[in-house]
């Protein structure tokens, strides 16, 4: 029998005719390409979908061609520049949004009235109508302007279910009372709610003109969304505003930077989340190589039999090969279908997270990938084993009895080859899903240091346990022992459920973390309250308040000015030379909100070069810049920077550089500019106040009721929104990483189902010597309970190790061992492995111990 003999047809029946009666083991190969093919699958399906969506609602992302963005309204010379610079059937519309609170009647209030902060939309009533592109969604259906008509309002659902009001009700803007004539289920220029702090309400301009609500100062977003006609291509239009506008701090954006900026934004968690597939789809080659291997251990007889009759190794190569090949296309296709039906289970995920309509749709370009990475896989983890098995010499069938379990070793020059191979395949399969050399090598260095921890921990904890007397009970002593069986497969059991178990709980470390960050800190109290958009002559009516009705409540008030950088030691912003300017132009270019101060340093701010002045010094110009600041704006000491404040230019000298802790839930400024620089500017105040938690609402209504321009933010609210944000992240993150769990357990039953025969054997000669059923299971459960305990302490001892690191130098913030998650996600993780061995023993637990020994006699 020579290779040049054998037709594809009789290679094909030899490895049809291999597989007749092993189906039962082959199907964990199968299950373990699909499972990895599948989380590969499902990330390339699901970014494919977001992107097709985006691109689909491209312009009712931005509700416009153009969007100009600002602190301030444009000038009526900017304004009539852009209408006569843009041809003549453009279409222009501005709105104006801020945060505002509703007053509105509360049984449950004893004064009768409760407050509400909310997120107001003010929009035109005259054509052209808001939307300009895309569709809002009301309830009842019915135009926007006859809705918002003669002060009424439409309000997000969320209103109504916090303040238990109802279609037909109304409530206090302002001065303005305004009644409630819908509900606004989406509306196309805001693609995620993730944010929102308030419900969402819309208003017409002459309602909120009535509220009295902006004043000097106050922090609004004036947008104007600009409609082009077919005749001027959307990048000329763009240079014409960007050069003929005189007010160089609003932003310009165009439907395609959206469409930009949020593809990029799916790149990044696709590739995250990608990481994670291709970690599942390496585990499963990693199952894959196990299971070939077995199922090549219990056909060493057959192989030595087909040598004996003239087979060459390169003839049974093929046959094993192209058994594996069908499988693992097998497997593949499974996995393509198993990721297409994700598609309906994925978007639940992200509920609250996005406002885009996704419909699963089937993507032939990434169900091509994803079964040509199955089929990769399958070949380069089961060439080594099949590689081994081929080389196995007739004389085996002599002394086999001797040798039960043992590959040929092969020449050093073939192992040399293999290993070469197989690890140039494992860098070509991820630097392709990286999409670049450099990401992949990172990405490979990543996973090379994760997996040679978790093989030598894992050798380690074995040789530990090794060394550790043997129990007096026998049940114990023997299920441990099993842990050393020959081709038992431990090291890559506890890896594959190590590094399923780090990537959830690290996911999980993090998050708490970030949460921790937010609601705590150990260093000073954070205030209940910030109050904004304080006039200048609204602060001692505001005081007063404070004192009556908390008067033990802690309390800051701080001036703010809105400015813009004019130049910074003579480098005008308008002319700067950037270096990166995608990364550099935002600083440059951003609105400062400023504020002066002649007492002492604020809290959490440390000078690390020049000097503070005192209240005497305090009368002359001079500016403390934030560290990252006079980086970005290359000044030191004695430098000079010049603001524009509404056209006034402020110009003072550097005299200090501070370090910040910007996460202290309080004011923390860029710039902070002494006194007598600022002296005369218009300017408004924000107030931080610490009261106890039962006067948090007092304290709220009361302000409001009095000053009803002044906006009140909760941060408890500002700390739900948050969590709310990482809550979905983490459930997303969660979804994906449950591929990895489950391919370690899926390794398991298939480790077991693969060593059955032998652990039928053992089983039957123990019931033989007397062992109850009871006493097998006991030896069995006890194997892998120590399984899942050491793939657990190591698994959870990385994951501590990396959320450490990534708090540490990714989110530079305080890292916190938690041994209550940690011992609960090692009991969770011990149980279910037992559970998951023992359910896929059953056969072994049920068998007669005659019935065994006839059939191995046989």
């Amino acid at each position: 029998m020579s290779t040049h003999q054998l037709t594809f047809s009789q290679l094909f029946s030899l490895a049809a005719a291999e597989s007749r009666g092993a189906w039962k083991r082959l199907v964990f190969f199968i299950i373990c390409i699909a499972v990895g093919v599948g989380a590969v699958m499902t990330v390339k399906s699901f970014s494919n979908l977001l992107k097709d969506a985006i691109q689909n609602e491209s312009k009712g992302l931005l509700a416009a061609d153009i969007e100009i963005k600002g602190s301030w309204e444009q000038s009526e010379k900017d304004l009539a520049f852009q209408k006569n610079a843009l041809p003549a059937e453009s279409a222009f519309q501005f709105l104006k949004e801020l945060h505002a609170m509703a007053r509105y009647p509360d049984a449950d209030n004893p004064k009768g009235n409760s407050s509400l902060l909310i997120e107001l939309k003010s929009v035109p009533t005259l054509p052209p109508l808001y939307p300009i592109y895309g569709t809002l969604k009301i309830k009842p259906p019915q135009p926007l302007e006859k809705l918002l008509a003669e002060g009424g309002a439409v309000v997000g659902p969320s209103f109504l279910w916090r303040t238990h009001l109802e279609v037909g009700d109304t409530f206090m803007l302002g001065k303005e009372k305004v009644r409630i004539n819908g509900t606004v289920i989406s509306e196309p220029d805001r693609i995620s709610r993730a944010f929102s702090i308030g419900p969402r309400v819309f208003v017409s301009m002459a309602t909120l003109d009535a509220a009295d609500l902006i004043h000097p100062g106050s922090r609004v977003k004036n947008r104007t969304l600009i409609r082009l006609p077919d005749s001027i291509p959307l990048e000329k239009a763009l240079v014409i505003l960007e050069r003929g506008l005189t007010d160089k701090s609003v932003s310009i954006r165009t439907y395609k930077d959206m469409e930009s900026s949020l593809t990029n934004s799916i790149e990044r968690m696709g590739q995250y989340l990608g990481a994670v597939g291709v970690i599942a789809l390496l585990m499963g080659g990693i199952g894959v190589a196990m299971i070939v291997r077995i199922f090549m251990v219990q056909k060493l007889d057959t192989i030595a039999v087909l040598n004996c009759l003239g087979a060459s190794s390169r003839t049974i190569l093929k046959v094993y090969l192209l058994q594996s090949l069908i499988l693992g296309i097998l497997g593949s296709l499974l996995g393509v279908g198993l990721g297409f039906t994700l598609q309906y289970l994925l978007p639940a995920k992200l509920v609250g997270l996005l406002d885009i309509v996704l419909e699963p749709r089937f993507y032939p370009m990434a169900a091509f990938q994803s079964l040509t990475l199955g089929v990769l896989i399958t070949l380069l983890f089961c060439l080594w084993p099949l590689t081994r098995a081929a080389k196995t010499k007739p004389l085996r069938l002599f002394r086999r009895n001797f040798e039960e379990e043992k590959f040929s070793m092969g020449s050093l020059r073939d192992r040399w080859l293999l290993g070469i191979l197989s690890l140039a395949g494992g860098m070509l399969i991820i630097f392709w899903q990286a999409g670049s050399v450099k990401r992949g090598s990172l990405f490979l260095i990543a996973l090379g240091v994760s997996i040679f921890i978790l093989v030598a921990t894992s050798i380690l904890a074995l040789k530990i346990i090794k060394k550790i007397p043997p129990p007096k009970n026998i049940t114990r002593r023997y299920g441990l022992a099993n842990l050393y069986r020959p081709s038992n497969q431990a090291t890559s059991i506890i890896t594959c459920l190590g590094m399923g178990i780090m990537l959830v709980l690290t996911v999980r470390l993090v998050q708490m973390d970030m949460l921790a960050m937010f609601k705590e800190n150990t260093e000073i109290k954070p205030p209940n309250y910030f109050f904004i958009d304080i006039q200048s002559d609204q602060t001692e009516t505001f005081l007063a308040l404070v004192d009556k009705v908390a008067p033990e409540a802690e309390r800051t008030l701080t001036p703010l000015i809105r400015s813009r950088l004019y130049s910074a030691e003579d480098r005008l912003a308008s002319e700067w030379q950037y270096k990166d300017r995608r990364r550099e132009e935002w600083f440059i270019n951003r609105e400062f909100v400023i504020t002066h101060s002649s007492g002492p340093l604020p809290k959490d701010n440390t000078i690390i070069k020049g000097k503070w002045w005192n209240r005497e010094e305090a009368s002359v110009a001079q500016v403390s810049l934030e560290e990252d600041a006079a980086q970005r704006l290359g000044v030191d000491i004695g430098n000079k920077i010049i603001i524009d404040i509404q056209g006034i230019h402020v110009t003072a000298p550097v005299t200090s550089i501070r370090k910040v802790n910007w996460r202290n839930m309080r004011t923390n400024f860029y710039m902070i500019f002494s006194p007598g620089a600022l002296e005369g500017a218009p300017m408004t105040f924000v107030s931080t106040v610490h009261v106890p938690p039962d006067k948090e609402l007092p304290l709220q209504h009361a302000v409001v009721e009095a000053l009803p321009n002044i906006t009140a933010l909760s941060t408890r609210d500002i700390v739900a929104t948050v969590e709310s944000v990482v809550s979905k992240l983490k459930t997303l993150v969660d979804f994906m990483s449950v591929f990895t769990i489950s391919l370690g357990l899926i390794i398991l039953s298939g480790s077991i189902a693969s060593t059955k025969f032998r652990r039928m054997k053992e089983s039957a000669v123990l019931k033989v010597l007397g062992a109850r059923r009871r006493a097998v299971m006991e030896v069995l459960g006890i194997e892998y309970a120590a399984l899942g305990m050491v793939a657990s302490v190591v698994g959870i001892g990385l994951s501590g190790v990396l959320s450490w690191a990534v708090m540490e130098y990714l989110v530079k913030a305080g890292w916190n061992l938690r041994p209550g998650v940690m011992v609960g996600a090692l009991a969770f993780a011990v149980i279910l492995t037992t559970m998951t061995g023992l359910l896929s023993s059953l056969d072994v637990l049920r068998e007669k111990p005659f019935k065994t020994l006839r059939k191995l006699d046989a």
